[in-house]
C-alpha cells in the first residue's frame, strides 16, 4: 500500500511558490493541496531561498512573483534556469504586467497569472506549462494587446482552429520547445535533428503564423494551446 502511495506522490507535479507575501503564499499552498495532481514542495520568500531550495529539490514548476525583496522575478528567471534548466516558470503579479510579459517570456518564463485568479485557473496554468505549453490568464489579453502595439508584435488574426492546422507535427514540436525557452541548437539536440533543419522549420513557422520573431510565434502559440 505504501509503495502505491509513494508512486502516486512521484506522479504529482512538484511546485515551488516564490512570494514574500506570507498570506498569499500560504493560501496558495493550502488551496493547491486539494488538487490531487499537484504537490507544493515549499515556499521561498526571496530569491536566495528559491535558489537554495532548487539546489536541493527537483521541481517541475515554479510560481514566481515579479517583485521580490532581494531581486526582481525577471532577473531570477535566468538563475532558476541555470540550476534546473527544464523547470517551468509561471510568473505571478497583482499589478499591470505590461512591460514585464515579453521580457519574462524572452528570458524563459512559460506564462503569466494574475494573483486574483481562481485556484482552478492557477492549477490549469500549472498543468499546462508542465505539459510543455505556455499559459496566459484570459485577463491578460487586455495587457498583451498594448504590448503588441508598442513593441510591434503581431497576434493571431485567424481563428484558433485555423492556426492549429497551419503547423505540421515537426513544427508543433519545435514551437513547443521554443515556448520553453530553448534555442535552435538545444531544440536540434532534443529532437535529434540538424540545427539547419531547425532554422528552416522556425522560418516556416514564422511565415505560417505571419509573424516576424520567435517571441511573436511563442505568444501566438499561447492562444492555440
Amino acid at each position: 500500500m505504501s509503495t502505491n502511495s509513494e508512486e502516486f506522490e512521484k506522479a504529482k507535479v512538484k511546485v515551488l511558490v516564490v512570494d514574500d507575501h506570507t498570506l498569499f503564499a500560504e493560501g496558495t499552498v493550502s488551496l493547491l493541496s486539494f488538487d490531487p495532481r499537484i504537490a507544493v514542495v515549499g515556499i521561498a520568500k526571496n530569491g536566495m531561498e528559491c535558489q537554495s531550495i532548487m539546489s536541493e529539490t527537483e521541481l517541475d514548476v515554479v510560481l514566481l512573483d515579479i517583485n521580490l525583496p532581494d531581486i526582481s522575478g525577471m532577473e531570477l528567471i535566468e538563475r532558476i534556469k541555470e540550476i534546473q534548466p527544464a523547470v517551468k516558470i509561471l510568473m505571478l503579479t497583482e499589478y499591470n504586467p505590461q512591460g514585464y510579459v515579453t521580457k519574462s517570456i524572452s528570458k524563459g518564463a512559460n506564462g503569466f497569472l494574475l494573483k486574483d485568479c481562481s485556484v482552478k485557473e492557477m492549477a490549469q496554468g500549472i498543468i499546462r506549462v508542465y505539459q510543455g505549453g505556455v499559459y496566459f490568464c484570459p485577463e491578460l489579453e487586455t495587457f498583451l494587446q498594448p504590448v503588441a502595439k508598442n513593441e510591434k508584435l503581431h497576434f493571431p488574426n485567424k481563428p484558433v482552429e485555423t492556426l492549429r492546422k497551419l503547423l505540421n507535427q515537426r513544427e508543433v514540436e519545435i514551437i513547443e520547445l521554443a515556448s520553453r525557452g530553448l534555442h535552435n541548437k538545444e531544440i536540434a539536440l532534443a529532437l535529434g535533428i540538424n540545427e539547419r533543419d531547425v532554422d528552416q522549420h522556425v522560418s516556416n513557422i514564422l511565415s505560417k503564423l505571419e509573424v516576424n520573431t520567435r517571441l511573436e510565434a511563442v505568444l501566438n502559440w499561447a492562444y492555440v494551446v
